[in-house]
């Protein structure tokens, strides 16, 4: 599909000062602006309150490893050309991780003796991680070089399963519809067991039989009332997965979240826990991201809402702009109300003509408080806010409380 300019997320990201790209610094690489990294990190922090709301535990991995933790894994054979290599003399020693999952797995196996009580054990990370893309295939936040995952692990027993898969798939669609993506669609991504020349994958046909008589049982009890479809070797290479997919507003799909259900990673890392019968056992580990890539779901979020994007992710909320002088007064006291309800406010009081002011902020998609004369007379505002498509003139209370009301309701996170 063509996309009109005006709804291509790389020139809106350009024009609201949120991230670019340079020549000089390679495609695929994107540059966060002030505005853009404090709407990053706004949607890190909506992700980190739900992860530690579900008593997940962060952690931070190294952005390199040795080749030999790759081989381990099975990432070196499965994605080798993707992969970036440290070379000294010609000898290929440290790769730029190409997944978190590796990691996760050396910190559980770093602590001794984990018995079933302490299971299941939730790791999340916001792992940046890296792919050698060809540059064809490089498309602004789309499809980058480096992006980060809200990549999360967990080491469990069988019966945790079905009950963390299912509280997974609730925040999943609480995340969607807080972000008004209300068209959901779920792939349930499955090996052909039948398939005996499929190299794409790693263990035996029986542990794969066991992981997807799991994800079946899930896709049959699931009660999201959204449409559900199977997708034959789209799976993992060490496990069957389910996709969450979602429709913009301009009617096109694309998958965010997975959920991979993995008997093979434990295997290979050689991960134990002792279990009631004081005997050692293999957990199984969930691979869980909610969003996917932070880059790509800003890129789709971008051109989703066409460039409005939620208020409760701008740096600055609210403008207030003085007409003259002897208006300061006046809207020092509207800024120190709204300050309070932590709505994020500045008072423009530079020397430019007022219809650049509020090009400049409309332009950037930020509401706009206007105080003149007429203003202060009649105690009252005049509020421009694009978004909500709120224009006029309200009494003081009136006003402060509309504000307060559309701009606080997000504002939690």
């Amino acid at each position: 599909m063509k996309i009109n300019k005006l709804i291509d997320h790389k020139k809106i990201g350009n024009k609201l000062k949120l991230f670019f790209f340079s020549n000089n610094i390679g495609s695929g690489l994107p540059i966060w602006l002030p505005n853009g990294l404090y709407l990053y990190n706004k949607i890190k922090n909506f992700i980190r309150k739900i992860n530690i709301k579900q008593k997940y535990e962060e952690i931070l991995t190294p952005h390199i490893a040795k080749k030999k933790l790759f081989n381990k894994s099975g990432h070196l054979k499965k994605y080798n050309n993707n992969i970036f290599k440290i070379t000294k003399k010609n000898k290929i020693n440290y790769l730029l991780k190409p997944m978190n999952c590796p990691f996760h797995c050396e910190i559980y196996k770093n602590y001794k003796n984990i018995t079933y009580k302490d299971l299941p054990i939730k790791y999340y990370e916001f792992g940046t991680v890296y792919r050698n893309e060809k540059s064809g295939e490089i498309n602004g936040l789309f499809r980058t070089r480096i992006f980060t995952q809200d990549d999360a692990h967990i080491f469990c027993r069988k019966k945790n399963i079905y009950k963390i898969i299912y509280k997974i798939i609730d925040n999943i669609k609480y995340i969607y519809n807080y972000f008004n993506f209300n068209k959901i669609y779920i792939r349930f991504s499955l090996k052909d067991l039948n398939d005996k020349n499929n190299k794409k994958y790693i263990g035996d046909k029986k542990i794969w039989k066991k992981s997807q008589h799991i994800i079946l049982k899930i896709k049959k009890y699931i009660e999201l009332n959204n449409k559900t479809y199977i997708k034959y070797n789209e799976a993992a290479f060490y496990g069957p997965k389910i996709d969450f997919i979602i429709k913009d507003s301009l009617n096109r799909k694309w998958q965010l979240g997975t959920i991979q259900i993995d008997y093979n990673t434990p295997i290979r890392f050689n991960l134990k826990y002792i279990d009631k019968n004081n005997k050692y056992k293999s957990p199984i580990i969930i691979h869980r991201a909610l969003l996917g890539s932070i880059e790509r779901f800003i890129g789709i979020l971008i051109e989703h809402t066409k460039g409005n994007i939620p208020i409760w992710l701008l740096k600055i909320q609210l403008v207030i702009i003085p007409i003259n002088k002897q208006n300061l007064k006046y809207s020092r006291k509207i800024y120190k109300t709204l300050i309070k309800k932590k709505i994020r406010i500045i008072i423009d009081k530079k020397k430019k003509q007022l219809n650049d002011k509020i090009k400049y902020y409309e332009k950037n998609n930020i509401p706009i408080i206007i105080i003149g004369n007429k203003e202060e007379k009649n105690k009252t505002i005049f509020i421009r806010i694009k978004q909500f498509g709120k224009f006029g003139s309200f009494k003081l209370k009136q006003a402060i409380k509309l504000i307060i009301n559309i701009i606080k309701i997000n504002n939690k996170y």
